[in-house]
């Protein structure tokens, strides 16, 4: 029978010894770890807030270019043709506050500038932006009947005082004379939006655009229902040598609810029914 081999251990201080270095094995292994778990925190909170900054700062850059875009194309666009030095004149002083024709040849004065209440517009796409006061109710109308169609009308431009007209006018005579501003751009007392019965409109299927897209499905809606809410599209495509302007299909125009339809009917332009009157 073979001897059996016995495996001696250690002896008992030598067990205290390896024990003591397990212990310290494992208290090393537990400071590395939370000295892991803390770097990683640190870590994860230096991504997050890098992450965040670079949100924000992105964000505020597309925030900054669309205000960009949207301040310039705030910029009125004047679109006067060579028809404009050959329209009639009439006497609006007795005319109604809505029917007013307002052109090269028939500017509106001080005194009847007085009759029209200029109220803020709400809830717009563009900001500082201004309508005569029943237009301005209209539009809100005719703006919820758009919306149930999935539509997004905004006004990019509205009623303008004197100034800024007169403002308009000098920077074009700035940037290309004296002699293009005289033949294209409207002086003070000429443009309808110094009445604020006149907005320069965006339509689009997206609530927040600052462009238009003429040939949609939202501006032929507009087009043809915007007479019952008393407006008209001012300038339109076939009345450019009668109006003395290029077509404008941004350009609507308040009248009242009973010219709109009769000029929608009769497909009047505005110095048409004057001349009719």
């Amino acid at each position: 029978m073979s001897e059996k081999t016995e495996f001696l251990f250690e002896s008992d201080a030598e067990k205290v010894i390896i024990k003591r270095a397990i212990e310290e094995e494992k208290k090393k292994a537990k400071k590395k770890t939370y000295k892991n778990i803390l770097f990683n925190s640190f870590l994860m909170i230096f991504i997050i807030v890098g992450f965040t900054f670079g949100i924000n700062y992105f964000s505020d850059l597309k925030l900054n270019k669309l205000a960009e875009e949207i301040n310039k194309s705030s910029v009125p666009e004047e679109n006067m043709n060579e028809s404009s030095n050959m329209l009639e004149y009439y006497s609006n002083n007795n005319s109604s506050k809505y029917e007013i024709l307002i052109n090269k040849a028939n500017p509106i004065t001080e005194e009847k500038l007085s009759e029209y209440k200029i109220v803020n517009v709400e809830n717009n796409v563009f900001d500082d932006i201004r309508l005569e006061e029943e237009t301005y109710n209209n539009y809100l109308t005719l703006k919820d009947n758009l919306k149930q169609k999935g539509y997004y009308i905004n006004i990019r431009s509205g009623y303008r005082t004197f100034l800024e007209s007169n403002k308009i006018f000098n920077e074009y005579k700035n940037n290309k004379g004296l002699d293009y501003a005289n033949k294209y751009v409207a002086k003070a007392g000429t443009s309808e939006h110094n009445t604020g019965l006149a907005m320069d409109i965006v339509i689009s299927t997206d609530e927040n655009s600052i462009t238009n897209n003429y040939d949609s499905d939202e501006y032929f809606y507009l087009e043809n229902i915007a007479y019952v809410y008393g407006f008209i599209i001012r300038y339109p495509k076939d009345k450019e040598e009668i109006t003395g302007y290029s077509y404008e299909p941004w350009h609507l125009r308040y009248v009242g609810k009973d010219l709109a339809k009769y000029m929608k009917k009769n497909n009047l332009c505005l110095e048409e029914y004057w001349q009719t009157k």
